[in-house]
């Protein structure tokens, strides 16, 4: 069976969903998503069993991020910012939001005293942005135009990124997820 589709943010988020919920070996999991239309939205955090437990909500009309992932073995939380591409997320105005969304919820997960979250709130947060590449030569440029953007709009220009791009595998219809830190492409998301 073929689908036919066109790249969007959704497509993209939902790619790095699927890689997440299908690799629990590598200890990340998904605290909270943003589709566009979906269950309110909340945070959560895996109890003693496995099982999410909500530790925080965003107003109605509220500003709130694409995903949170969280690794337990790495200590770390990222925060991700989403759009089809990333020209959308280098223009400035949209760079200003993410900035500032990437800060308040940064700030109000090290401030959770959830019997569920209160370790994690002493976790690394790292700032992620997310978004599709037609072509796989482009990812590393991409990579560095968000990076540029992000560190303009920036307080902590020292923030260390970790991007998530999804692209086609040898442009066929297979979408696979990219992970850039420090420069370097990754295929997976264990940041040895």
């Amino acid at each position: 069976m073929k689908y036919s589709f066109s790249i969007n943010e959704e497509i993209a988020r939902w790619v790095t969903e699927v890689y997440i919920r299908t690799r629990e070996s590598h200890s990340w999991w998904i605290a909270f998503t943003n589709p566009v239309a979906g269950p309110w939205k909340k945070v959560t955090a895996l109890n003693g069993e496995g099982v999410p437990v909500e530790i925080y909500r965003f107003e109605r009309e509220g500003e709130r991020p694409d995903l949170i992932l969280v690794n337990d073995k790495l200590k770390l939380v990222l925060i991700v910012e989403a759009k089809d591409f990333y020209q959308k997320l280098v223009a400035p105005e949209q760079m200003k939001k993410s900035v500032r969304v990437i800060k308040e919820v940064a700030a109000i997960l090290e401030s959770r005293t959830n019997e569920h979250w209160r370790e994690r709130s002493t976790y690394k947060i790292v700032p992620s942005f997310l978004w599709y590449t037609a072509n796989e030569g482009d990812i590393l440029a991409e990579d560095k135009a968000v990076n540029e953007s992000f560190r303009e709009f920036s307080e902590n220009k020292e923030t260390d990124l970790i991007n998530i791009v999804v692209s086609s595998r040898n442009g066929s219809d297979v979408l696979e997820n990219n992970f850039i830190r420090n420069g370097r492409k990754q295929k997976g998301l264990d940041l040895n």
